[in-house]
């Protein structure tokens, strides 16, 4: 009869921890580890002293009552306070704002301001961006025209004078 009596008050005890951890002090581990190691001590408490099956039948019950312990935290809402539910992901729309915004410089012309040996800044429409060149040096004071964007970067060139530019 006692051998019985352990393996129950083990889990129930380990249980009992788990479910301290969600609900008296969510995120510091200690409790939930340690009801953890309580479970597996018990089990393993009671294959030795009830051999396979009785061992088989303490790991069912132990799963059924941990498993209905979690369904039961889950419904309530107490899993919230436990797990981060914090979404890092940015919404489509602002990931579509951002691009077009970033977009917006595409075949802009400007003037470097520093040189661009590749990476300095240049003014477009008022504005200072910072670019990389292709891989030509570009001294400040240069006209260039923005050629390329990536997800971070704006790729630019040293801007040809046109035809009609050259003439007047």
């Amino acid at each position: 009869m006692l051998d019985l009596l352990i393996p129950i008050a083990l889990i129930l005890l380990g249980v009992g921890l788990i479910i301290g951890e969600v609900y008296l002090v969510p995120g510091f581990n200690v409790l939930g580890i340690l009801g953890a190691m309580v479970l597996l001590f018990a089990v393993g408490f009671s294959f030795s002293e009830s051999g396979a099956l009785g061992g088989s039948l303490t790991l069912v019950g132990t799963i059924v009552l941990t498993g209905a312990a979690f369904y039961i935290m889950w419904q309530t809402g107490a899993w919230e306070r436990f797990v981060l539910s914090t979404n890092l992901k940015t919404d489509d729309s602002s990931a579509t704002r951002e691009s077009e915004q970033r977009a917006k410089y595409l075949g802009k012309k400007g003037t470097a301001l520093t040189p661009l040996r590749p990476t300095g800044i240049v003014e477009i429409d008022g504005e200072r961006v910072e670019v990389v060149t292709e891989g030509d040096f570009i001294a400040s004071g240069s006209h260039i025209r923005v050629v390329a964007m990536d997800r971070r970067k704006f790729f630019v060139r040293l801007d040809e004078p046109e035809a009609s530019q050259l003439s007047a």
